[in-house]
């Protein structure tokens, strides 16, 4: 569930501009605040770029499962 807030959260930070940017190492390390639900200090997360975007993909997945379950549509695909 956290990974879920995390994951709207960030959403809104990135940026479709990559013309001017060089190649992004998907190995390379980033640390993120997160804030959880039971304290008002966040927590400091780092993971690869890569594990980064498997969590976001995984959200995205749970996010539409979620939706479409709620209308009456139980497609897990």
């Amino acid at each position: 569930m956290l990974s879920f807030f995390v994951s709207i959260a960030i959403a809104g930070e990135v940026s479709n501009n990559t013309a001017d940017k060089q190649p992004i190492d998907e190995n390379g390390i980033v640390c993120r605040s997160v804030s959880k639900v039971q304290s008002r200090i966040p927590e400091r997360v780092c993971r690869t770029r890569k594990e980064w975007t498997n969590i976001n993909t995984a959200n995205q997945k749970q996010l539409q499962n979620r939706s479409n379950y709620s209308r009456g549509t139980q497609n897990r695909n």
